[in-house]
């Protein structure tokens, strides 16, 4: 096709051979080449303006492409700065996820260590102990395993095993302060699991013994091995008694159900303690003092025996329990109560039973 200065050319070319063949004068042919060569001026001047457009045009192209190519730019070379700037820092955590990880093995593996010594030498332990029954070198064995987080609680079994069949007193003296002390809500049960044991030892000898012609003992009707255990109780009980008695004397923790059963405990002073729902069935309480003590909602108390203990001065007590106690634990003029042996007069019960009655629900 013909492009827009082609035409003005053509244009300009036929006017001049019009006005040329038409003139009648040298003014007019003056004219028409004064016009013709306007018309190719300007036919110039449109060649040169498009010539402009065009590379106008082709600069705005090149400016959207750098314009759509700019962020694509900045965003490759802020990764490439990112990258130099984590190039050091996933070095330096590599390397300390290795050192930790060797680190995490040493460790493991001398734990390993420590743990396999420390279970050869508690099998060591148990073999001593089996080999010298409740003597000192026994003793010696057993308390580092007392410390151990992971042999503390077979190594306070193996003392309480230990006690519950010594017949020792300087060997309970030994172990009992170490193993068991201090005595809580926590580790109660420890201590009443060992008085049980001792009680299955000793109630079948108070019973061998008992003359109830006289109201006394006659450990002349025990064996050598018999008074052995007879004497070790008497000696140990007291002990028991009172750590028990601290105990009770404590507030109690609601999800606690205190359990005393089958348990053997005399000469104790547990004035003030709370027994309030406490499981007394088969308990032999003997000597102790259980002034203003709380017996309140007792149910279970078949087979419990207080003897010498003046269960009436404790500061209330459930219907049941008191008649039950009236009948199987009566008082006895002239007797002595408590760790102390104090005489009580006829009065002094009749005024406790009349407020124990009172304050009944």
């Amino acid at each position: 096709g013909i492009s827009g200065s082609d035409l003005q050319i053509v244009c300009a070319l036929s006017y001049f051979q019009d006005r040329t063949e038409g003139a009648t004068s040298t003014t007019d042919m003056a004219v028409a080449v004064e016009k013709a060569a306007s018309a190719l001026k300007l036919a110039s001047e449109i060649e040169k303006l498009q010539t402009d457009l065009s590379k106008l045009n082709e600069e705005i192209v090149s400016l959207r492409r750098g314009n759509e190519s700019a962020p694509k730019r900045e965003r490759s070379e802020r990764l490439r700065d990112y990258i130099a700037l984590l190039t050091p820092l996933v070095t330096i955590i590599t390397l300390s996820a290795t050192l930790i990880t060797q680190n995490w093995q040493f460790l493991r593996s001398e734990r390993t260590k420590q743990e396999d010594a420390l279970d050869a030498r508690w099998q060591e332990a148990v073999k001593t102990i089996s080999a010298t029954g409740a003597l000192s070198p026994g003793v010696i064995a057993l308390q580092p395993f007392l410390r151990s987080q992971k042999y503390e609680a077979q190594a306070k079994d193996v003392a309480i095993n230990l006690l519950s069949n010594s017949s020792d007193a300087t060997f309970f003296a030994s172990l009992f302060g170490t193993a068991i002390t201090p005595i809580s809500w926590n580790n109660m049960e420890s201590v009443l699991k060992l008085d049980r044991a001792l009680n299955a030892r000793y109630g079948p000898l108070l019973g061998k013994t008992w003359n109830p012609n006289k109201q006394i003992n006659d450990i002349s009707l025990l064996t050598k091995d018999e008074l052995a255990t007879y004497n070790y109780v008497n000696g140990v009980a007291p002990t028991l008694t009172s750590q028990i008695g601290s105990v009770l004397k404590m507030p109690k923790p609601l999800e606690i159900h205190v359990d005393l059963s089958a348990t053997y405990f005399t000469s104790g002073d547990w004035q003030g303690v709370n027994l309030d729902g406490t499981n007394l069935e088969g308990i032999d309480l003997r000597w102790t003092s259980l002034k203003n003590a709380k017996l309140e909602n007792i149910t279970q108390f078949s087979g419990a025996f207080l003897y010498r203990t003046a269960w009436w001065e404790a500061k209330s007590i459930s219907r049941p329990l008191l008649e039950f106690l009236k009948k199987t634990s009566p008082f006895e003029p002239n007797a002595t109560y408590g760790p102390r042996n104090e005489e009580i007069s006829q009065e002094a019960y009749d005024a406790d039973i009349q407020r124990l009655t009172l304050q009944l629900k």
